[in-house]
Formats: C-alpha cells, sequence, structure tokens
C-alpha cells in the first residue's frame, strides 16, 4: 500500500467516525449521491407494452406511465413558481409479482402509488397545489390506457409532524366493488416528510417488522386479531419484505415458504385453516426474527442477539438511517429496471 493509499484510507475511515444522524457522514454523502442521480437520470425513450391486458397490470409500463407524469407535473408546477421533485414507485411488491412476460400474475385488484417530494411540496387538507395538477394527468393517462377513474375520490390518512404540519396524504379512489376483505382501489399517496419513495416503504416495514417481532404470544395474537387483518399483516410482510434483499438473503426454507404464499394467495390464503397454516410456518421459520436482526446489524453493525436493540430511538430515526436505504434504493432500482425491460414475447424471469 502506497504513502497516497494510507492516506486515502485514514481519511475515509476519518468520514467513517464522523456522524450524520443514525449514519456516518460517508454513508450521508453516498445517499445524496444516490437522490442526486435520479433526479438527473434520462428518461428512457422506447415503447412499452399496453399496461392492461385482460385485467392483469404490467408493472414496468406502469412504473414508466407514473415517472412520465411525475416529470410533467414538476414541469407544470414550476411554471407556478414551486420547484420540486417528485420521487415516485409502487408501495410494496405483493400485488406486482410479475410472470415471464411482466405482467402481474394476479388480475388488478389496488394499484398504490407512493410518491416522495422535497418539505416545500404544497399541501393541504383539500390536497392543494400538487394534487390539482397531477391527478388529471395521472387520471388522464389512465383513461387512454383504458382505465375511467370517476372524479369521486377522498382525501384519507392525513399525518402530521409534533408541531401539526401536515406531512402526508393520500387521495384515493374505491371502486365500487371495493370492501375491506376484498380491497379494490386506485390510491396516490404523497409524502414530503420523505424525499424518496422508498423511504415510504422502509417506514411502514419497520413498523411493521418491530411489531411482528415482539408480538410474543401468537395465540393470543390470533384471538385478538381479526382474520383479514392476519392476513394483511402476512401480505405485507411478504410485500414489503422483497425491498430489504438488498440487505438480507432469505433461506432456502423461507424461499420455499415465499414462493408457496404467493401461490396460495390467489384464493387458499383466506381460507383460516391456511392462513394460520402459513403465519404459524413464518414464525417458526425464524423469518420475522432474522429480517429484524438483518436490519439492526446494517444500520448498527452488530450480530444477531449481541445486545438488546431499540428500533425506535436506534433504527426508525427521522431522518431514517443511511446505510439502510441505499442498499434497498439499489435493490428496488434494479428490480424495477429489470420489471421495466419485460416484454411479452421474451421468455424472461419474474422477481
Amino acid at each position: 500500500m502506497t504513502r497516497c493509499d494510507r492516506a486515502i484510507r485514514h481519511y475515509e475511515q476519518e468520514l467513517e467516525r464522523l456522524r450524520s444522524g443514525s449514519g456516518s457522514i460517508e454513508y450521508a454523502l453516498e445517499w445524496e449521491k444516490l437522490k442526486l442521480e435520479a433526479r438527473i437520470q434520462p428518461a428512457p425513450e422506447t415503447q412499452w407494452p399496453p399496461l392492461f391486458r385482460e385485467q392483469h397490470v404490467h408493472i414496468g409500463s406502469l412504473i414508466h406511465l407514473w415517472r412520465e407524469v411525475a416529470r410533467e407535473t414538476e414541469d407544470r408546477l414550476a411554471e407556478q413558481g414551486c420547484e420540486t421533485f417528485l420521487d415516485i414507485g409502487p408501495w410494496g411488491g405483493f400485488n406486482f409479482v410479475v410472470n415471464q412476460d411482466g405482467y402481474t400474475r394476479m388480475k388488478f385488484s389496488r394499484l398504490t402509488l407512493g410518491i416522495g417530494s422535497l418539505a416545500t411540496t404544497p399541501l393541504e387538507e383539500t390536497g392543494g397545489l400538487f394534487f390539482d395538477t397531477f391527478m388529471p394527468l395521472y387520471k388522464d393517462r389512465l383513461a387512454k390506457e383504458g382505465l375511467v377513474v370517476p372524479e369521486e375520490w377522498q382525501y384519507k390518512n392525513p399525518k402530521r409532524d409534533p408541531s401539526g404540519r401536515l406531512r402526508e396524504l393520500s387521495r384515493t379512489y374505491y371502486f365500487p366493488w371495493h370492501t375491506y376483505e376484498n380491497r379494490a382501489f386506485v390510491k396516490v399517496r404523497l409524502s414530503r416528510e420523505f424525499e424518496t419513495y422508498e423511504e415510504i416503504m422502509v417506514w411502514d416495514f419497520l413498523e411493521l417488522l418491530a411489531r411482528l417481532y415482539h408480538t410474543t404470544d401468537w395465540t393470543a395474537y390470533k384471538l385478538e386479531t381479526k382474520d383479514v387483518d392476519v392476513r394483511f399483516d402476512l401480505q405485507d410482510f411478504i410485500s414489503l419484505s422483497h425491498i430489504m434483499e438488498g440487505i438480507y438473503r432469505r433461506t432456502d426454507k423461507e424461499e420455499r415458504l415465499l414462493q408457496e404464499i404467493k401461490e396460495a394467495f390467489r384464493g387458499p390464503i383466506r381460507e383460516r385453516a391456511v392462513l394460520y397454516e402459513y403465519l404459524d410456518r413464518v414464525v417458526k421459520a425464524r423469518w420475522i426474527e432474522n429480517l429484524y436482526w438483518a436490519v439492526a446489524g446494517a444500520v448498527l453493525g452488530i450480530r444477531k442477539f449481541e445486545r438488546p436493540v431499540s428500533f425506535g430511538p436506534e433504527i426508525q430515526t427521522r431522518p431514517l438511517p443511511p446505510q439502510l436505504l441505499i442498499p434497498v434504493r439499489r435493490h428496488v432500482g434494479a428490480y424495477h429496471e429489470r420489471v421495466g425491460a419485460l416484454r411479452p414475447e421474451n421468455k424472461l424471469g419474474g422477481g
């Protein structure tokens, strides 16, 4: 190692020691670099498959449609004196498990669009400038693809910071056949607490993961929780756990279980015995536990059970730890590029 190499390594080690929130300055700088690269990345010029095919959705086409609408929204907001950045993508992944041709294995049931934005993005209880600009463009694009959404949207789930400032709002259209147990809706979820939509998903996943990990009495959990809510807990765990594949590699047992559950959610999972059989197997496989400690290890650099971990003050910090977000963003970005490249005529594998 040359003197120059030693000097570079010395300064790298010094950067690693400097803190910025829950991470080092080194991680914080890398996270900002990743966000910047996303903002200046040129839009791909290509033709995408039809968005809908017999009620199945091409996830690649959907993501590209969202990105185009977001870019046009940014331009229109800028013309009105509001400079912002919109980072956009699907919440979760379960409904977007794709076949070899890029279309979802299950028929369309819901589309949840997560949008990260700058803290200055206009947001009001009644929507405000962002929704007034984004929604007509989004509705028009969906209509061109064959999905007409009436003007019967509802503003839902406002979230505020401790000072009372509105930091998140969703605008949702529920289809006439929507029920709590059989959900069917189109949803746009805007956050101005988080700049990237991966941060929204990571926050949601951390809350679910910590709650499931600390559920020490599963018998009581089953007795005290509605079957439909147990199913959604399991579905959300499966759906969101895919974002952690840059941090945690599933065991062979967990991988086999994942594939079985994906198939079961087409129908059999609604049977109570089947649902609880899979929940029991997830718990016995220590899948929840393994992911919990993988996240703790990525953020805190500790081994499993090396010391007690408090998810609240140590993991679920504001802002979220960049050393957790960096591998998530890289994995999710690569996943979306892969499914976006799938074509019906190709014989490629889906995620």
